[in-house]
């Protein structure tokens, strides 16, 4: 996240950072192997370039799963990647609960973090949908 702040801007870098912090979930690892761009360092962790970029995904258009993202993890389940859109849904539905309890229990500051959590998690939604759209598929390698 440090390095996507210095790179592309503190609102864009921590979006960029949160997505990638809810792409970090058991699934990870399949996704990641799956794709035929990836690379795994030598100790076993998984690389994930800042920049990105990769062929279309053939059918999946990348405009269509940020918008299914109105509704959190819909986008990302859309794109392939069902298990992050569980997370990306229970993440930002956790932190609207948390925003409507401090909100009705009159705790203003409580309100306005965890309104500030749901937020930061639901725009990284719609980034990580966009982004996992635009990924490669496996290809079928034949001998």
């Amino acid at each position: 996240m440090v390095q996507a702040v210095r790179q592309k801007g503190a609102l864009r870098g921590i979006v960029i950072g949160t997505d990638r912090i809810v792409r970090c979930n058991p699934s990870a690892r399949h996704y990641h192997l799956t794709n035929p761009h990836s690379r795994i360092q030598y100790d076993g962790r998984l690389l994930d370039p800042l920049d990105w970029r990769g062929e279309e995904r053939p059918g999946k258009n990348p405009l269509l799963a940020s918008s299914l993202s109105i509704i959190p993890g819909l986008g990302r389940a859309y794109a392939g990647h069902p298990v992050d859109g569980f997370f990306s849904f229970i993440l930002v539905a956790g932190f609207a609960l948390n925003t409507y309890n401090h909100n009705q229990a009159d705790n203003p500051i409580r309100t306005g973090i965890n309104a500030s959590f749901m937020t930061l998690f639901w725009l990284a939604d719609f980034y990580g949908a966009y982004r996992t759209a635009k990924m490669v598929p496996p290809r079928n390698l034949q001998p």
